[in-house]
């Protein structure tokens, strides 16, 4: 398992996706299935960043947590944030990443409330659109 805790910031997001791909590719994914994972990643990364915190919050508070658990036969990764939560479903104009995010991953659940939100991304390394036959 991996517990990663980075501040909410925007720079912060690359290290986040490298941790991540290198847990994936410690699991035997593709390079295909990782570049699903990243980009699913960076969705649920980015609108924590965008949308999770007020500005008045202490910057302190202001961070984004990372859960990377490898199952056999699946990787899963949970983004948490402890901002106000966000309406479900989302406005339509910011739904756009929860669609790209149910596209590249296997399974996407998001849980919010007014203690933070809570995005699992659950992703096998036989399943995917980029499954290559050989």
């Amino acid at each position: 398992m991996l517990h990663l805790v980075v501040p909410a910031k925007a720079e912060y997001l690359s290290l986040v996706r490298l941790v991540v791909a290198s847990v994936a590719s410690d699991a035997g994914f593709t390079e295909d299935n990782i570049a699903d994972i990243k980009v699913a990643l960076s969705e649920a990364s980015t609108n924590v960043v965008r949308h999770a915190y007020r500005i008045d919050q202490d910057e302190n508070d202001r961070v984004i947590e990372v859960n990377c658990f490898e199952e056999p036969g699946q990787l899963t990764i949970e983004v948490t944030d402890h901002g106000k939560g966000l309406p479900l479903p989302p406005p339509a104009t910011e739904g756009l990443g929860l669609g790209i995010m149910g596209s590249l991953m296997d399974r996407v659940d998001v849980e919010t409330g007014s203690a933070g939100t809570s995005v699992l991304l659950v992703k096998s390394p036989s399943i995917g659109r980029h499954s290559s036959h050989a």
